[in-house]
């Protein structure tokens, strides 16, 4: 991971991945819909590139693409880093609205495959190995339906969605990460709703981005499948114990 382009890392996770990334030499680019916080972003970390687009703008993402890379070129890794949670009761049609559900779709799912639809082929054309990456969360591999309804099924979708492409691009250049997280605390993530989690123990972000970055200093990314801390580790190892052995058994992979 040399030259890293970063859609959606203006807050949270993303950020906290950004200042690594720059810390450690890396070229990157960062794109958010906040053009003041992209702002903000590249005047605090110099080097840093940014650019500006909205994700939710879904005619828009592929022109993105194409002028992302007629200025960044030599880009070898995407990492899509997109997700909004909203909380709501099945029981209740008043804790949400169907606008909401559809910005959860758009968002979580909808936006990340058009981009991958995009961003894919352009990895296929490098001459050398290349990444994508892509953010799914702990609760797409076992659901709390109670609180998240629409986030943990999106999720769930986001999970299948990197282990599908990954059988479609065997023995190319492109290697496909899944990034996992637990309820990692202090991000704007499900801010709405934080009195309903307050009784759970999340992991700290810092902690967080600290053992993802001791995974990828021990393991080659062509190595590696799911990268995952804190309590998504268990959830992803019952996974890969049962359905990832049975696609491996099956000679599908993923």
């Amino acid at each position: 991971m040399n030259r890293i382009l970063v859609i959606g890392g203006t807050s949270d996770v993303g950020e906290s991945f950004v200042k690594r990334f720059h810390k450690m030499g890396k070229s990157v680019i960062v794109t958010g819909r906040r053009e003041q916080k992209l702002k903000e972003l590249q005047e605090s970390l110099i080097g840093v590139d940014v650019y500006a687009m909205d994700i939710g703008n879904l005619r828009t993402l592929p022109s993105h693409v194409d002028t992302i890379f007629s200025r960044f070129p030599d880009v070898d890794t995407v990492w899509e880093n997109l997700g909004i949670q909203y909380s709501s009761d099945i029981k209740d049609v008043s804790t949400t609205t169907h606008e909401k559900v559809s910005e959860e779709i758009v968002v979580n799912v909808t936006a990340p495959m058009i981009l991958a639809r995009h961003f894919i082929p352009r990895l296929l054309k490098q001459s050398t190995e290349t990444n994508f990456m892509i953010t799914s969360s702990g609760l797409g591999f076992v659901p709390v339906g109670s609180l998240f309804p629409i986030y943990c099924p999106a999720k769930a979708a986001i999970h299948a969605y990197p282990v599908g492409i990954r059988q479609a691009l065997k023995g190319t250049n492109v290697n496909v990460l899944e990034l996992v997280p637990p309820f990692v605390g202090g991000t704007e993530l499900g801010a709405e709703h934080k009195d309903k989690v307050a009784k759970l123990t999340p992991m700290g972000l810092e902690e967080f981005t600290d053992d993802i970055f001791k995974v990828w200093d021990e393991t080659q990314s062509k190595d590696l499948k799911e990268v995952v801390a804190g309590s998504a580790v268990n959830r992803v190892d019952a996974w890969r114990s049962s359905i990832g052995e049975i696609l491996v058994n099956s000679g599908l992979g993923g």
